[in-house]
């Protein structure tokens, strides 16, 4: 479509003005020309023309920049349906076009995030975990179907959040209160209630939010303790075989020997063998024992360089120390037992023994240790599994050690951190923070 032009349009217009103006004056010299009077009055009606003429060639822009003021107001309150009809004017087309494409981009963007929210919302009031959201005084501002079982209440939006939560567990109103994060435990009707408790705090419209997640997790430990207690049992079970299947033949060939003097020079080996079966069974039961009781650590403040400088000596291996702090708060003798755990596991891996290694690092206030070997690595499964009591994959592994390292780093305030690594093996990780 070709484009007008106000320009054009203007031309027109005083085109127009001037041949009636010419043709008005030549009529006013031939017939009005000694009346005054008249005079006055073409010239008046001159300027009425002229008015008109340039109210009607502003007409356009007028329109425009009155719909743009208007399209403009509604984006202020948030209303993107407004669309400005294009009356094809080249000089007001590109500010209209821009206007337009404009609104439909925000109209576009806002349907998006419309149904985002609604699917977020749907995934969020579906979710088993109890969501509440409140001000910094308290004020229930959104919550989910879970909070409201939870809390026993059909509406609870506006409510005060501290009000309400009175008739949860005496525990979990503590978690709440104090916002605590990770598991608390507590005994309702002779039954025991564990709840995992996530309680964040953040800035949304310039205000301080908290947010609490609060989930009733009794049924799925259950689960994994009967799972844990089957696995352990069956762990248990197939070892006290794997030996005493072997100490009974032995002992029926040692009665054997005493009823044949003869042969009474081999029962020493007999005993011997029966002995050290017994030594391993014992080692075996002695690993579960102190699985089970290992202390808490105690933490205190530990000279880095000389304590890194024991570490390296003990593990013998390659050990890269890169760490600028004098001191570190833990327990010395547990992150000891941690790393060399890890590296005895490096070693055991099928890599080359050249290839095994600890890197010590220093990153800001975080100490990290890495034990990398060029063993198999682990698969996807094993990975997801590898931290879980009683999982190995040797034949004769216990799988308590691993188990055992991350429980002592967690309980340093660390996680390990297994990795598979490029070119095969494995790099296993945990940071501390040093104060």
């Amino acid at each position: 479509m070709r484009k007008k032009s106000l320009f054009r349009r203007l031309l027109i217009t005083v085109c127009l003005l001037f041949i009636s103006f010419s043709a008005l004056l030549s009529y006013y010299h031939q017939y009005y020309s000694e009346h005054p009077i008249a005079l006055l009055m073409l010239t008046a009606g001159t300027l009425s023309l002229l008015i008109g003429a340039f109210r009607w060639h502003l007409t356009p822009i007028r329109q425009a920049l009155s719909a743009l003021n208007s399209g403009i107001n509604s984006l202020k309150d948030n209303d993107f349906s407004l669309t400005i009809y294009d009356q094809q004017y080249q000089e007001v087309n590109s500010v209209i076009g821009i206007y337009n494409e404009l609104t439909t981009i925000l109209r576009n963007e806002r349907m998006d995030i419309f149904q985002r929210e609604l699917l977020l919302d749907t995934v969020i009031q579906s979710t088993p975990v109890a969501l509440v959201l409140t001000t910094d005084s308290g004020s229930i501002v959104y919550s989910n179907l879970a909070a409201k079982e939870l809390l026993k209440q059909p509406q609870i939006i506006g409510s005060n959040f501290f009000d309400i939560y009175q008739q949860l567990a005496p525990a979990l109103q503590t978690a709440i209160d104090e916002k605590t994060n990770g598991f608390v435990s507590d005994v309702i009707d002779e039954q025991n209630i564990i709840f995992h408790v996530n309680c964040q705090q953040f800035m949304l419209n310039g205000r301080e939010h908290s947010l609490y997640l609060l989930k009733n997790i009794t049924t799925e430990i259950s689960l994994q303790e009967a799972n844990m207690w089957k696995q352990v049992i069956r762990l248990i079970s197939h070892e006290l075989n794997n030996s005493l299947a072997p100490i009974a033949s032995l002992t029926r060939s040692a009665k054997k020997i005493i009823e044949n003097p003869e042969h009474v020079h081999m029962l020493n080996d007999v005993l011997e063998t029966i002995a050290n079966r017994t030594d391993h069974l014992h080692q075996f039961i002695s690993q579960y024992a102190k699985f089970a009781k290992l202390p808490k650590p105690v933490i205190s403040q530990v000279e880095l360089t000389p304590f890194l400088q024991q570490l390296a000596t003990l593990i013998q291996v390659k050990c890269e120390i890169n760490v600028s702090s004098q001191y570190a708060e833990l327990d010395a003798a547990q992150i000891e037992q941690v790393v060399i755990n890890l590296v005895k596991n490096a070693k055991e891996s099928g890599s080359d023994e050249q290839e095994v290694g600890v890197d010590i690092t220093q990153q800001a206030n975080l100490l990290t240790f890495s034990i990398y070997d060029r063993g198999s690595g682990l698969t996807d499964s094993q990975m997801q599994q590898a931290l879980l009591p009683f999982f190995t994959t040797k034949s004769t592994g216990s799988g308590v050690g691993l188990a055992l390292c991350n429980e002592i780093v967690t309980n340093h305030g660390g996680k390990l951190r297994l990795a598979n690594r490029q070119y095969g093996g494995l790099c296993v990780s945990f940071s501390l923070v040093l104060a």
